[in-house]
């Protein structure tokens, strides 16, 4: 199966979607795009000593063309599932978004979008498929049986009770660990993780 186009494509479209709910009830939402030397360094965190956030992580996945008409397939590499494992263990949620299109044009026509939870019962790579004919497509895991999306509003509440509020340092410190984990833990992930598993986080500022 063959892709047409990358991650980052994907997330110019998913993250506007994600942040207008997030901002409803939060307030603000903040999407960043983790670098140690720029957000993680000592000018931010002296910018924003004093700022309390929670944290939501989402991977965005790209589409692949399946040779059958309207049949498009994802995948949810078991890395993001080990890094969802990890990353909610201390208070950050996280999630894939999947836009469900079978060319680029089909981004800015109302697509089918997915957000996936990544608490799932797999011991490696999960794949899985929807029927775009479909009145209503729905993803199903390779043996047909439907997978449980989540509704942003879900996604929403996911984050109101889960998402541990941190002090910015503290936040940019969970993140770069995460990061450093999956990278010794995984030498052959080094060179996937720094090209395309790096996650969009949001940043919900939390007045105390």
């Amino acid at each position: 199966m063959s892709s047409f186009f990358c991650e980052r494509t994907a997330e110019y479209m998913l993250v506007p979607l994600l942040q207008r709910v997030l901002e409803i009830r939060f307030g603000s939402a903040i999407p960043i795009f983790y670098w140690k030397t720029r957000e993680g360094n000592r000018v931010s965190l002296d910018i924003h000593e004093g700022c309390s956030v929670r944290v939501l992580a989402m991977f965005a996945r790209r589409p692949k063309v399946t040779g059958k008409t309207n049949l498009v397939a994802g995948k949810i590499n078991f890395e993001l599932i080990q890094f969802a494992q990890a990353a909610r263990s201390v208070g950050i949620p996280a999630i894939v978004g999947f836009p469900a299109v079978t060319s680029l044009q089909g981004l800015y026509s109302a697509p089918p979008i997915f957000w996936l939870p990544l608490d799932l019962p797999s011991k490696g790579d999960f794949d899985f498929i929807t029927d775009l004919s479909e009145e209503c497509p729905l993803p199903l895991d390779i043996e047909g049986h439907p997978i449980q999306a989540l509704s942003l509003k879900q996604v929403v509440e996911d984050v109101e009770k889960n998402a541990k509020i941190f002090s910015w340092g503290d936040a940019m410190e969970h993140i770069s660990q995460l990061r450093l984990e999956h990278y010794l833990e995984n030498s052959y992930f080094g060179f996937g993780w720094f090209g395309g598993y790096k996650p969009v986080y949001f940043l919900m500022p939390h007045n105390i």
